[in-house]
């Protein structure tokens, strides 16, 4: 079975989504324990500022999803544990969700691209640590399958979007003007998504912030001329700011009272795109201080919502695309029924070959093979065709399993 457990947007507050964030080697780790575990049989981990998934397969037909949230959870040091602010899904819902979410239909800004990559990335990481399986190889592919197909054939993300972008059109609507200094805390992805919304907007200084003065100058240089600071200078380039974008990978605030003062009639505004934050909590409760997260962003949904964009199409060719992989599943549960089926005959036949008489001659012993091999074909093809109908072509996942597991006790039993 095939299945996600998470978190999201949807769900669950940031303040919650940061208890559960995981950095691409606690990702790896925990599948891994699983894996030893014997609880699964690979694991892809997704963790983004607006959610936390984890897409699994294990060998077990009646898994209780509810195992790794408490395991997650173990994991990650928390004690009280609500699960109500998990999604557990499996099979059509569980492919639904995934390609909805590669295509960008799911995301707090929607329509954003960068959630495409992070998929991919999340695939890549999970790859190279050996924790793909091959459905889960295949449902991946298919869902990146899926955001191409989207974003050609419905034109979403024609005009790229990013939750970077939105962070700079949400602050510059509370702005009075663009005469103010913008400070970008980072050079990542996100940042470089960040520094071209407000040179679109033409804002004119733009400064960058990043621990490590080599990274920071490199950004500088690609970007053109821009104020840098790095190391021990943050205070200096927080006080000189107005509007303040934090973007980090970074699993403990960045900003702090340490670092960030009180001005007097100049307020910062801040926009904290982490998760796990990186701005303090403790800065949201100063007068001088507005502080604005991730979840803020849900106000940018309307402009996507407005575009003139056609839902029911986009609707039927995801699930065109849910029924394929559907088939392509339904067909991977039959063909290992099958395999099943044979290894189980093949065992009877040699377990009965066995017992044939010694005194037996050549002839009579060649043709008795020939008989009962024929008997062999003649039952397990007939057993293929009684599953596929009882199954309905693989689409009723308890029968086949049943059988599977019949014909395995077949197995053990005469081992």
């Amino acid at each position: 079975m095939i299945g996600l457990i998470g978190i999201n947007h949807h769900t669950a507050s940031v303040q919650d989504r940061e208890k559960y964030a995981l950095t691409e080697e606690e990702a790896i780790a925990i599948v891994q324990e699983w894996k030893a575990e014997e609880v699964v049989l690979g694991a892809v981990v997704l963790s983004t500022c607006n959610r936390v998934e984890i897409y699994y397969e294990t060998a077990q037909q009646h898994f209780r999803p509810y195992i790794l949230i408490r395991s997650l959870s173990r994991y990650k040091k928390i004690a009280d544990i609500d699960e109500n602010i998990f999604v557990c899904k499996h099979g059509t819902e569980m492919f639904r969700h995934l390609f909805r979410l590669s295509a960008g239909l799911d995301s707090i800004v929607k329509g954003e691209t960068q959630i495409l990559g992070q998929l991919k990335n999340a695939f890549r990481v999970a790859t190279v640590a050996k924790q793909v399986t091959s459905t889960l190889s295949r449902l991946f592919h298919k869902a990146f399958e899926t955001a191409k197909l989207i974003r050609t054939r419905h034109m979403v993300g024609a005009v790229p979007i990013s939750s970077g972008g939105a962070a700079v059109r949400l602050l510059d609507s509370v702005l009075p003007n663009r005469e103010c200094t913008a400070l970008i805390v980072g050079a990542g992805q996100i940042a470089e998504t960040i520094y071209q919304a407000l040179k679109e907007l033409d804002y004119r200084d733009i400064r960058l912030y990043n621990r490590t003065r080599q990274r920071a100058e490199r950004f500088a240089e690609t970007h053109g001329k821009l104020s840098v600071y790095a190391e021990e200078e943050l205070p200096m380039a927080l006080k000189e700011a107005d509007i303040v974008f934090v973007a980090t990978s970074s699993s403990t605030p960045i900003v702090t009272k340490e670092n960030l003062h009180e001005r007097e009639n100049r307020p910062y505004l801040l926009f904290d795109m982490g998760v796990p934050r990186n701005v303090a909590e403790e800065i949201s409760c100063k007068t001088w201080a507005t502080v604005y997260t991730i979840d803020d962003l849900r106000s940018t949904e309307s402009s996507f919502a407005s575009q003139n964009l056609d839902w029911e199409a986009m609707d039927a060719s995801i699930e065109e695309m849910v029924a394929e992989i559907e088939e392509w599943v339904n067909a991977a549960s039959l063909r290992e029924v099958f395999h099943v089926v044979q290894t189980a005959s093949e065992m009877l036949l040699q377990k009965d070959l066995a017992k044939l008489p010694h005194q037996l001659t050549e002839a009579e012993r060649a043709l008795i093979i020939q008989y009962e091999k024929h008997l062999r074909v003649t039952f397990s093809t007939a057993i293929v065709a009684a599953t596929r109908k009882v199954t309905k072509e693989g689409r009723n996942l308890i029968v086949a399993d049943a059988i599977g597991q019949l014909f395995k006790e077949i197995i053990k039993e005469n081992q």
